[in-house]
């Protein structure tokens, strides 16, 4: 069979497991696939083109005016029929393999989307939407932060890759050595592009495939120019291009004012001007240049230091910006198909004015199914600003977003005061308590305001300000007879780039594993809890417990009559005897119950102790070391109680969330479990076998922000294969370090046997508090 007119499709472990052909038994159509060395300026056609260069510029050899534009691109979309043998597979996390054969490679594709859609005339059909793997692999993978340093090609692209399984093949004689910083909170994906540009370099992603269409390699090749030794066959209008189209984009810039590191000038160097002009071109392209006026625009590189340098960089930017530029865009016959990076000529003596040039090959589009659809695009390219790609745009939180432009500009931000014991003191009470949130738009973004951030003031009832009043923080306890009125107030100075707590994602770390079935109960696990004395207990479906060793050796089970699944549960050691906290299903609902671990014994209704009776279904958290007890519903609406209430049968809620609050979709996502370490809960969900992705959130329960939702990266990560399901959380001590524990079962196919029941330990990062400034808190909004 043909090579060029199918793709292999392959499982997460990049296993060959079905093939989409054009004319076999399980046919695709529709297919694109574009790919690109460099944004065509094509978008960049309004008058007020963006000319700023970014952040990372440097002036350090030799520079091409065209390296700032760079940008590797890779991705399509093809339409599956369903009910065809193979079509079943066509599902998100699966790949797509292709054969290129102008560049004698294999290109694999992960499908990020599929979308089913059907009409009363047509079937339905599922439309694949992929992307280079590469990309979404580095997508998924952050560098170690690294500190300002110059540094070669081959540094620079090693810290960017390592320990994504891809191997790098260097075809290049750069010998330049910029300064590059690593800040740890970059994915690796931005960073390529920034690398490709900074070095002015291009790549190439592909991988090995043996004779079974199984991937044996990735590789990504990075060189100076991708074929550029290759001189196609002229392009002639009516010969082998069928359509032509060039856009010319005419936003020239004729003055230019740069700034440099710390808003650095070039004033001293040049004559007292902090500007440079071109009169040559602003005379053959500004009608107004008699009256003195110029086209202006504004570039910035922050790392050049030196004037002299900062003018010599800013010379050849205007050169980049002093013209119009040129793309085109053609349509192309079956038989001519240059190679990405190529220089072919083209000609069209009947477009006005006439075409006759030669360029670079910069982007192509090919189509199997329709190779008459194939286009070329090649011309001038310069810095364009480009949506996010599709694949990548879910990853982007608006957290995130809302985050960066609180810290711009803080009087946007919305401060408000909750308070769950009410506000008028009742015979008895004590204490009220007061908690300040923090929202920029509809976003909660407390979690990244430390808690000097967070400031409290009091005015008497003639409405004088207590000078003696001071408190930071969140919440704030108000005990009774306190006069006046109670104000909250967000310092902005005190807004920061990272959450209150976070995954270290270099801490992964592999605990242990045991069979499945190693206790004869034929049913995978669903929770663990360690013991204080380093012990543990596991539950397994149909809630039978069984007790293991620290080094997770079984050593005996029970089981609970009407216990349910065993989702999650809590445990404590009390005068030598194990209890575990876990819900029971009754008559009338559930209820929360205290179990004595009794090992070799099924236990009922009446062996244990009941403490407190739902109507509805329950999942149960303990947390020994603060005494809270952590309930969810089946509307995943989460419930803190104090452990004495519980104990006193007292069902009196605390705090209260709801995990759809935070973009979980119940419909679509799969629940595997809670955590509760106050003042955060973590949820847990995903399941590889049901193309569910796997992560975790984690959300601090008295100012309800979120701090993180954390996508597993099974494969780079935890270096661990197969076919994942989580099974819940748990903090653990190792080695005397607090870490915490994933439960994930693994099997290698999917919902195949055996199954490995695997316990990965991780660190968490807290955030260092910071200490107070001198600022002023003009930025700061109130509320009171």
């Amino acid at each position: 069979m043909a090579l060029n007119n199918q793709y292999l499709i392959l499982d997460p472990n990049l296993k060959r497991i079905g093939t989409l052909t054009v004319d076999g038994s399980t046919k695709f159509s529709n297919d694109s696939v574009k790919v690109q060395l460099a944004d065509s300026d094509t978008t960049s056609t309004s008058y007020d083109d963006d000319v700023n260069v970014g952040t990372t510029d440097s002036y350090t050899g030799t520079i091409n005016l065209n390296a700032q534009s760079k940008k590797f691109d890779h991705q399509g979309s093809l339409d599956v029929l369903q009910g065809q043998p193979d079509s079943d597979k066509v599902v998100a996390g699966n790949n797509l393999a292709y054969y290129d054969e102008l560049s004698g490679h294999w290109y694999v594709m992960y499908i990020y989307s599929a979308e089913e859609n059907n009409t009363a005339a047509v079937k339905h059909v599922t439309t694949a939407n992929f992307t280079n793997l590469c990309l979404y692999s580095l997508a998924h993978h952050y560098p170690i932060a690294t500190t300002a340093s110059a540094s070669t090609i081959q540094t620079a692209f090693n810290e960017c890759f390592n320990a994504t399984g891809w191997t790098l093949d260097y075809q290049t004689t750069n010998v330049m050595t910029p300064t590059i910083t690593i800040d740890g909170k970059t994915k690796a994906s931005t960073l390529l592009q920034t690398l490709i540009q900074t070095y002015d370099v291009e790549i190439d992603p592909y991988v090995e495939i043996d004779s079974q269409g199984n991937v044996t390699e990735k590789v990504c090749v990075i060189t100076d120019q991708l074929n550029t030794d290759v001189v196609y066959n002229e392009a002639v209008f009516g010969k082998n291009m069928t359509s032509i189209k060039r856009t010319t984009v005419s936003t020239p810039v004729t003055k230019l004012i740069p700034y440099g590191a710390n808003g650095s000038t070039i004033a001293s160097v040049n004559d007292g001007k902090p500007y440079i002009v071109d009169d040559d071109a602003n005379q053959q392209y500004n009608p107004d240049w008699q009256a003195g006026l110029y086209y202006e625009a504004v570039v910035t590189a922050n790392s050049i230091n030196n004037s002299a340098g900062l003018k010599a960089w800013a010379q050849e930017m205007l050169e980049l910006y002093n013209h119009p530029r040129t793309y085109y865009e053609v349509n192309v016959t079956p038989d001519f198909n240059p190679p990405l990076g190529a220089t072919i000529r083209f000609k069209d003596e009947l477009i006005k004015p006439v075409l006759d040039a030669s360029g670079r090959v910069i982007q192509r589009t090919i189509s199997f199914a329709n190779p008459y659809g194939n286009t070329v695009g090649f011309g001038e390219y310069t810095t364009v600003q480009v949506a996010t790609p599709a694949w990548l745009s879910g990853l982007t939180s608006a957290l995130d977003d809302a985050v960066s432009k609180a810290k711009s500009d803080a009087s946007t931000i919305v401060p408000t005061i909750l308070h769950p014991d009410g506000l008028d003191f009742a015979t008895g009470e004590t204490s009220k308590r007061l908690i300040l949130t923090a929202y920029e738009g509809n976003e909660n973004i407390s979690a990244y305001i430390d808690s000097l951030g967070f400031n409290w003031s009091r005015t008497d009832d003639n409405g004088n300000v207590d000078t003696s009043y001071s408190k930071t923080g969140y919440l704030n306890v108000i005990p009774a007879g306190t006069l006046g009125s109670i104000r909250g107030q967000i310092d902005g100075d005190y807004i920061t780039d990272d959450p209150e707590i976070s995954i270290n994602d270099t801490t992964w770390a592999k605990f242990g594993s045991f069979d499945a079935y190693d206790n004869g109960v034929n049913r995978v696990m669903q929770h663990a809890e360690q013991l204080s004395d380093g012990r543990w207990i596991v539950s397994q479906a149909d809630c039978t417990y069984t007790l293991r060793d620290a080094s997770l050796k079984y050593i005996s089970k029970m089981s609970v009559t009407n216990g349910g699944h065993g989702t999650s549960f809590g445990v404590t050691i009390e005068d030598n005897t194990i209890y575990i906290f876990a819900p029971l299903k009754t008559s009338a609902g559930y209820d929360l119950v205290k179990i004595p671990y009794t090992a070799g014994q099924t236990l009922g209704t009446d062996d244990v102790t009941h403490l407190l009776s739902f109507d509805h279904y329950i999942r149960v958290n303990y947390d020994a070391t603060n005494d809270y007890f952590g309930l969810t519903d089946n509307s995943l609406n989460y419930y803190v109680l104090n452990g004495s209430d519980v104990r006193n049968g007292v069902d009196n809620v605390l705090y209260q969330i709801a995990l759809t609050d935070y973009g979980y979709d119940i419909d679509t996502q799969i629940y595997q479990g809670q955590l509760l370490d106050f003042p955060y809960v973590y949820f847990q969900s995903g399941n590889q076998n049901e193309n569910d992705t796997c992560q975790i959130y984690a959300i601090n329960l008295i100012h309800e922000g979120e701090c993180f939702n954390y996508l597993y990266d099974f494969t780079d990560k935890l270096e661990l294969s197969g076919y994942i399901e989580p099974e819940g959380l748990a903090f653990a001590t190792v080695d005397g370090s607090k870490v915490l524990m994933n439960f994930l079962t693994s099997t290698v196919g999917i919902n195949t046997t055996p199954k490995t029941e695997y316990f990965y330990q991780v660190a968490m990062t807290t955030r260092a508090p910071m200490t107070a400034n001198s600022g002023t808190n003009d930025d700061s909004n109130d509320n009171d």
